[in-house]
Formats: structure tokens, sequence, C-alpha cells
């Protein structure tokens, strides 16, 4: 089992990440797919207006999933 921590912040256009905080929940699952799952049930935490990127890391502080929230053409251009 290993044990993942989920962050919020602002990404500005530049890539400078702003605004960070760090949910006080700790995840403890057997793979980053499975702690990620539950990062994403944590719609409270994650979903501000002063949010537009979480990220989860490992217990090294490595970031080991990402997702930047609201972004413009997400989608496959037909």
């Amino acid at each position: 089992m290993g044990t993942y921590r989920l962050h919020r912040g602002w990404r500005e256009p530049n890539g400078l990440v702003t605004d960070h905080a760090t949910s006080d929940q700790t995840i403890t699952a057997p793979t980053a797919y499975e702690a990620m799952a539950v990062a994403l049930a944590d719609g409270d935490f994650m979903v501000t207006e002063d949010t537009n990127l979480a990220w989860l890391t490992d217990e090294q502080g490595t970031m080991v999933w990402s997702l930047r929230l609201g972004d413009e053409d997400v989608a496959p251009r037909v």
C-alpha cells in the first residue's frame, strides 16, 4: 500500500503554480491509479474558484498524477 497526498493550486499561463494548498486527507491505496480515483471523489477540495490544477504526490513527494481544470480545447478537434 502506498500513501498519497492531494494538492491544488492555480496554474498561470506561464506554468507557475500559485495559491498551493494540500489536503489534510492522506490517501492510502495499493496503486497511484486507485489513489487517483479517491482523489477525484474529493470534489469539495479540488473544485474552487481559485483552483485550476490538482495533483497527487506519493510518499517521496513525486507527482504521480495531475489534472488541469477548466482548460479550453480539451476535446480533440473533429
